[in-house]
């Protein structure tokens, strides 16, 4: 008897609808169809990637690593300019290479140079001699590019506008073309700063 009164009662227990009371007064739109916005910002994102190289075109050695580190796309061109038959400047050109590159916006491709130029700190009143020795820059971003002049990018110059978020190689190549000018003795140099900047 026990027995049967459990079964039962269990059997009562699923037969009653659950709460059936709470449906009452309920109201209803016109269809069983929901719309939902969704959203999610993302940020302005524009990095060199980590893996990149030197490449020695003429009379250069392009050294990645230096004066920063190879991740943020640091690096060093060792030029060998002096025509040592006449102590003219002779044609020389490197190219620096990363690998990957990415920004996910429109951007400007810009160089700075500190100098306008390759600089020695000695100088001279005859006009025979450098002592700024100008060279040309350009930059290549998945194809896209453009050069300048060292001594048009004494401030900071956009050689290039790409409207749109683009992915791929980076390069940088610098010419020092021949002239019929003379070398002083001494070390020139410069810093060139290169980015990929974001269009706001």
């Amino acid at each position: 008897m026990k027995k049967f009164l459990m079964i039962a009662t269990a059997a009562a227990t699923l037969a009653t609808p659950a709460m059936a009371a709470d449906w009452q007064g309920k109201t209803y739109g016109q269809d069983a169809i929901g719309l939902y916005d969704l959203g999610a910002n993302v940020q302005t994102f524009c990095k060199f990637g980590t893996s990149s190289s030197g490449q020695n075109v003429a009379g250069t050695t392009v050294t990645p690593g230096a004066p920063g580190t190879a991740a943020e796309g640091d690096g060093s061109f060792e030029f060998d300019i002096q025509n040592i038959n006449d102590n003219t400047v002779k044609f020389a050109q490197g190219r620096y290479k990363i690998s990957n590159a990415v920004c996910n916006t429109g951007h400007d491709l810009t160089v700075q140079s500190s100098n306008g130029g390759l600089k020695n700190a000695a100088t001279t009143s005859d006009t025979a001699f450098l002592s700024l020795v100008p060279y040309d820059v350009a930059l290549l971003f998945d194809l896209n590019g453009a050069q300048t002049s060292s001594t048009e990018a004494r401030t900071e110059k956009a050689v290039s506008t790409i409207r749109e978020a683009r992915a791929g190689e980076f390069e940088v190549s610098i010419v020092v073309p021949a002239m019929d000018k003379l070398l002083i003795q001494g070390r020139y140099t410069d810093r060139l700063v290169a980015k990929i900047r974001p269009i706001i």
